[in-house]
């Protein structure tokens, strides 16, 4: 059983409560079924003792957190004290940055050094640049912000590293950066004032490295793309150079990771609404995860669901992930006919 059930006995009074619980364990499940669980659950109880031991090796929370997976950090936040799940969750920020940064591989970001040295072991060269580029960003990071901090002296920091830093830092560690790169470029002193309008604009000029003259263009009208256009075909003209420009604005895999954002928003306003009464008795005897309620075929979703959620879904449609696309990237789809209808469908039967 448990360690949860094990928990609920003692505070109910069990004078061993973990020879309690085998025992209802054995009479529950049968010998062989409790012996195949026991199983499960020590390997489960070693797997969390080796995720233990590479986040918190010698009983400290390890220096550098960016060689470990998501799926260990993950694991091992429930076993940390406040301060250390504080920096596990700082260094998750710092991925999820990365993450939302042009041309990243999320598949990378959350793996281990292991994994990525498995990887790179039979990568192609592109994959392999891909590799090595996460490899140099996971150590700026353990460069620059040593134990989950921005280092005390950043003297020694190359400036490519702060640069790329900044979009790492919080507010107060941005204006540390900032101060850093100020002493090793110091402003050049601005001209005293002659009085003299035309003289102080040349002086300026020359710090400057400019002249105004140069600048004149910004001020200029752009040139009308819809000329010689109709008004309606202007409509047109700027209803699809919108849509094209959605389209072009985020890539498959950046719309999967908002669609996860939004499916996990949902999962817990509905939790909030229903009071955690999500799944049928059924579907949570079954094991069924409450996820799946917002992501699955509408037909399994609304057979697993409870009558609260159904309700919810009125006010709250749920959202397939062709639905999602189309919604971001402004552009209809077969798929997203498809999740529609088989929506209406469901609805339609309660």
């Amino acid at each position: 059983m448990g360690r949860a059930f094990v928990a609920k006995l003692a505070r109910e009074g069990a004078r061993d409560p973990e020879a309690l619980a085998a025992w209802i364990g054995r009479r529950k499940w049968g010998r062989k079924a409790f012996a195949r669980l026991a199983k499960a659950g020590r390997d489960e109880a070693e797997e969390q003792r080796r995720v233990m031991g590479r986040v918190r090796p010698g009983g400290q929370l390890a220096g550098d957190l960016t060689g470990i997976s998501d799926r260990d950090l993950g694991r091992a936040l429930s076993d940390l004290s406040t301060d250390e799940g504080a920096r596990v969750a700082a260094e998750l920020d710092r991925r999820d940055v990365a993450a939302r940064m042009p041309g990243a591989r999320t598949d990378l970001i959350g793996e281990s050094d292991e994994d990525l040295g498995r990887r790179l072991g039979t990568a192609d060269a592109a994959e392999a640049a891909a590799i090595e580029a996460e490899m140099d960003r996971r150590q700026m990071v353990a460069e620059v912000f040593p134990g989950g901090s921005l280092a005390g002296d950043l003297s020694a920091v190359d400036e490519g590293a702060l640069g790329r830093a900044l979009a790492y830092a919080r507010p107060d560690e941005a204006q540390r950066i900032a101060a850093e790169m100020d002493r090793r470029h110091p402003p050049q002193p601005l001209p005293t004032a002659t009085g003299d309008a035309h003289a102080d604009r040349q002086a300026m000029d020359e710090i400057l490295g400019s002249s105004p003259d140069d600048w004149a263009y910004l001020d200029e009208d752009p040139p009308d793309r819809f000329a010689g256009m109709s008004s309606t075909e202007r409509w047109v003209a700027e209803r699809e150079e919108e849509a094209a420009a959605a389209r072009g604005a985020y890539t498959r895999t950046q719309v999967r990771d908002m669609y996860t954002a939004h499916v996990y928003t949902q999962l817990l306003d509905a939790e909030q609404a229903t009071n955690g009464r999500l799944l049928t008795r059924e579907a949570h005897a079954r094991g069924v995860d409450p996820i799946s309620l917002f992501t699955g075929p509408s037909h399994v979703a609304y057979a697993r669901a409870t009558e609260e959620l159904k309700r919810w879904w009125e006010d709250h449609p749920r959202v397939t992930l062709a639905e999602y696309e189309e919604q971001v990237l402004g552009q209809r789809s077969a798929a997203g006919e498809r999740a529609r209808k088989a929506r209406s469908d469901q609805q339609n039967r309660l």
